[in-house]
């Protein structure tokens, strides 16, 4: 239980960096609003696992074997 919390922490961690990250750049941007959040946000929540899967570097939890 604890090694699975320590593989899926630090993806965690990543993707709300992201997140906020993208929310800035729209903020900067001048895009504001719910709908762009959530784009962002449903974007990175699919697409970073999708990334990481395609070059080998996803953790064992997330692995479909």
């Amino acid at each position: 239980m604890t090694s699975k919390w320590r593989q899926l922490l630090p993806q965690f961690v990543a993707m709300m960096l992201l997140y906020f990250a993208s929310v800035v750049v729209l903020a900067a941007v001048g895009v504001d609003g719910f709908v762009p959040r959530m784009i962002a946000a449903l974007t990175i929540a699919f697409g970073y696992p999708s990334v990481l899967r395609r070059f080998d570097l996803e953790p064992e939890v997330w692995r479909r074997e």
